[in-house]
């Protein structure tokens, strides 16, 4: 949130590291993945938002959840501490409307009612960078994306040679991060692998308010990698990229819109695994790539309720096939055609007290062509169109598109706009489950539009503003009446304006922030559907940084939600103290909800109190 996207290609390039140091690091230009092939901020009408690794260190937050809820047009949803279940919605749009990738991973949980990725035991040990790309996406990422795409990228090496960081933290809750990044750098070839550990005490997940006292602990492992490896003279090259995390979780039971502790036994215990591997290499006038990726996940519940014990277990996983060709039509017109198969498995086998133990398995296919044409007309604009038709197994094809483009009116001054229509593919357990699937259920669709202009004056402060509209029909909602997955009539609508702004108040005191308001209504009658879920009206993020000396700096974030259904309104402050010991180490004290606020973000779920965090990074 602290760059303007028309400069941020310029401050990746000039922008001094965080361990100032004699060795030159170099920060490569910030490329986004937002189109079939790598974009600059600077070439895309798309609406994104980036967040740099350099963020993500400053803040600090324990959770990457309570980051994204700081950017514009996004909120988040979270039943409790770190680790449970949690959810972003973009635009008021809900997490199964959000695609999520890791280093190109699509890493939606395939074995969900809905197919949405979890963010609640995401934390930023191996993260780099994260791109928000809002409005429907469909075009460029398929199913789930309706509401726009989180690209997560992990980290990757600066500099030559062998190195390493590392990072130590511990705070309120018996809460303990760790992690250590190895890095290699030479020439053709380029690594990074991160170990990663957190554990903590947590509190209720069920608000503490209503009487719930039994704390819902969290404890997590992930080892991840990537590395980039030429291969002959730079004539081609080899991409490797994967992970995997063992984590589980305490939760406590709902029933009837209430949420209380129940037994204290209820664990959820999750695995899950990804890789990708891409080739890519050039001939004549065509540059190629191939890519396989896999994805797998088994989450499984235990515990006890109304005096017997359960046992449920559910898994998926997700093969994706991809070739794809790019090629000059002429010196301002480029196009890239490709084919691209996913296959998606989901099973569960479920036990309840002595009743006798059932099981399913389910899966589907999709098969897509997609092409993208990205056109300069003038040095001042750029254009880019991209199609893409996606054939389900069961219900058959659907077709999406995405126009967008930038208009550099002046050197500080940029507009841009994005027309696109999306859909959601019905989840495997909403078309086949044996008591509620419905494998008649068509595609959630969706059109939307946003415009935006941006403003900056020098390095010394920038403005930008967009208003959106998604519109969303076909909606698929579970019946309290039928007790199935139904499509609704009528459509869900959201509107509204994202501004977002930073300025140099004076040398080393720097103020950024944004507002979004958003407008949502229904003319569908839905009984479960995320398109009711509660969207805030309001809401609005600062945040203040400040050089204390030449070796300590202060941030202080806050955010403020207002006008929820259902929801009181709330006001929430962190700060953090980092300070240089050395010029390569840094310790730091974190304190988040300072002033110890009681809020909500999903009815009956409590939040953390005011808890303090002390941490030290290094690198070497």
């Amino acid at each position: 949130m602290r760059h303007a996207l028309a400069s941020v290609s310029a401050l990746a390039l000039t922008t001094a590291p965080l361990f100032a140091q004699e060795d030159v690091y170099e920060l490569p230009t910030l490329l986004l993945d937002v189109g079939y092939e790598a974009t600059t901020p600077l070439q895309t009408g798309v609406a994104v938002e980036v967040i740099t690794e350099e963020e993500l260190e400053e803040d600090g937050d324990t959770r990457v959840l309570d980051i994204l809820a700081r950017q514009p047009g996004v909120s988040i949803r979270s039943n409790g501490p770190l680790g449970t279940n949690a959810g972003v919605s973009i635009r008021g749009v809900s997490q199964q409307n959000i695609a999520v990738r890791v280093d190109g991973i699509d890493v939606s949980d395939p074995s969900g009612t809905q197919v949405a990725f979890d963010f609640g035991g995401l934390t930023a040990g191996d993260i780099s960078q994260i791109e928000i790309v809002r409005g429907s996406q469909s075009a460029r990422y398929g199913s789930e994306a309706i509401g726009g795409a989180i690209n997560i990228t992990t980290k990757r090496a600066s500099r030559d040679g062998l190195s390493a960081e590392a990072f130590a933290e511990y705070g309120s809750y018996e809460t303990l991060r760790s992690a250590v990044t190895l890095f290699n750098r030479g020439e053709g070839h380029e690594t990074a692998v991160t170990l990663s550990y957190v554990r903590s005490d947590g509190f209720s997940a069920a608000d503490e308010n209503d009487g719930n006292d039994e704390e819902d602990g969290f404890e997590a492992r992930r080892l991840s990698f990537s590395g980039t490896y030429d291969l002959g003279d730079g004539a081609a090259q080899l991409e490797l990229s994967g992970f995997t995390q063992e984590a589980q979780y305490d939760y406590d039971e709902a029933m009837s819109g209430m949420v209380y502790d129940g037994s204290p036994d209820d664990v959820t215990d999750v695995e899950d695994h990804g890789l990708r591997a891409a080739l890519s290499f050039s001939t004549g006038l065509f540059d190629h790539e191939v890519s396989a990726s896999w994805y797998d996940i088994t989450r499984t519940l235990t515990g006890t309720s109304s005096g017997s014990d359960f046992r449920y277990r559910y898994e998926g996983t997700r093969h994706e096939y991809r070739y794809q060709a790019g090629f000059d039509l002429s010196p301002t017109t480029r196009a890239v055609a490709g084919i691209e198969r996913t296959i998606e498995d989901y099973a569960d086998n479920t036990r309840f007290g002595t009743f006798p133990a059932s099981s399913q398995e389910q899966d589907s296919t999709v098969d897509s062509l997609f092409a993208e044409l990205t056109m300069k007309p003038t040095s001042d604009i750029d254009l880019s169109l991209t199609v893409r038709h996606d054939d389900h197994s069961e219900y058959g094809g659907f077709t999406t598109g995405r126009l967008s483009g930038v208009w550099r009116i002046r050197p500080d001054l940029s507009l841009r706009a994005n027309l696109a229509n999306g859909y959601r593919a019905p989840s495997n357990y909403e078309l086949y489950d044996v008591y509620s699937g419905n494998s008649g259920l068509d595609p959630e669709t969706s059109k939307s539009f946003d415009i935006g202009i941006e403003k900056s004056w020098g390095d010394a402060a920038w403005l930008s503003a967009t208003a959106f509209v998604i519109e969303a029909e076909d909606i698929i909602d579970y019946s309290y009446t039928s007790y199935a997955y139904v499509q609704r009539d009528g459509t869900s609508t959201r509107q509204g304006v994202e501004l977002s702004g930073g300025t140099e108040l004076r040398p080393g005191l720097t103020l950024d922030g944004s507002y979004t308001w958003t407008d949502s209504w229904s003319t569908a009658s839905l009984d479960s559907s995320g398109w009711q879920s509660s969207v805030p009206e309001h809401s609005l993020a600062l945040g203040l940084h400040a050089d204390l000396t030449d070796r300590a700096r202060l941030s202080v974030t806050g955010r403020y939600e207002a006008d929820r259904s259902g929801l009181d309104d709330y006001g929430l402050v962190n700060s953090t103290v980092t300070y240089d010991v050395t010029d390569s180490t840094q310790a730091y004290l974190r304190v988040e909800n300072l002033f110890d606020e009681e809020y909500q973000t999903v009815p009956g779920y409590g939040q953390s109190d005011r808890a303090w965090y002390f941490g030290v990074r290094a690198s070497f």
